[in-house]
Parts: C-alpha cells; structure tokens; sequence
C-alpha cells in the first residue's frame, strides 16, 4: 500500500516547476528548507457581532510582555517575537518547521471601531482582541442646483 501523504500546494508547485524546468530556479521560496525563514505572521479569525469586532490570534510561544497591540478606528495591528530555544541533535536527522523570530500583520476592520475602549487578552497561546464598533458618522448631503451655461437651449 502507498504511502499516504498530505497534500500541499507548495509541493505541487515545485513538482510542475521540475516537470517544466528542470534545474531552473533551484531554490524557490515554497521549498521546505526555505520556507521558515520567509517573513510570517500569526493566523488571524476576525468575527463581527452586533456591537464589536473579535480577534483571535495565535501566538504560541510570545510572551504576552514581548507583544505589541495597536488598535486603530480602521484596523489592528500585531507585532512580536517568537524566541527560538537552541537544541542540539549530535547525532540524529533535525528539521526545523516552526517559525521563529519578529513578526508584524495588520488586520483591516470591516467597519470603524473605538479604539480607546479596545481590550486584548492572552490566553494559552491565543490573543483575543476585542473592540467596540463605532457609531456610524451622519454623512452629510446638499442638493445641488444644475445650472445651463448662458446661451445654452438644450432641453
């Protein structure tokens, strides 16, 4: 029986690549030795309920004093570091798959938020932000006359 293997669209790519183009462009930025040091944020889930904006974003491994939340009318803004604790492996195979380092991801609100009365909370690797919707500002309208330039007689 074959080998069952998750299915990724970054090894389908480098397959096509080499179907293709054998030997060209031998390191691309979806092959697994490179990947963890492309720059990376947190997975983010936004929810809107009736009076807030949720965020749910995780962070395994940040000390909640290293992160920075800032919260504007239009959106929100993380930034952090995850700490690589160095091992050594002597004698056996080592992969490194987690992302270690700074990170920085801005998240657009879908409507505008007050972000005095913003609150977050970390709790077993997931930050949660909540911020209150803001009220809708009253777009003003005026009525504008059309006027004819003089000598125009068109209907």
């Amino acid at each position: 029986m074959p080998n069952i293997e998750r299915w990724s669209p970054f090894r389908e790519l480098d397959r096509m690549r080499e179907l293709f183009a054998p030997g060209w462009f031998a390191s691309f930025p979806w092959d697994d030795e490179a990947r963890p040091h492309l720059p990376w944020g947190p997975a983010v889930d936004v929810r809107e309920t009736k009076s807030e904006i949720i965020v749910h974003a995780e962070v395994p491994g940040v000390n909640p004093d290293d992160l920075e939340v800032t919260v504007r009318k239009d959106g929100l803004t993380l930034r952090g570091e995850v700490r690589h604790e160095e091992r050594r492996d002597e004698g056996g195979y080592r992969r490194l798959e987690r992302r270690y380092g700074h990170f920085h991801r801005t998240i657009p609100f879908p409507v505008a938020v007050k972000p005095d009365e913003a609150r977050a909370e970390y709790r077993d690797g997931v930050l949660e932000v909540r911020a209150p919707k803001a009220q809708p500002e009253p777009t003003e309208s005026v009525r504008l006359k059309v006027e004819r330039p003089q000598g125009d007689r068109s209907h």
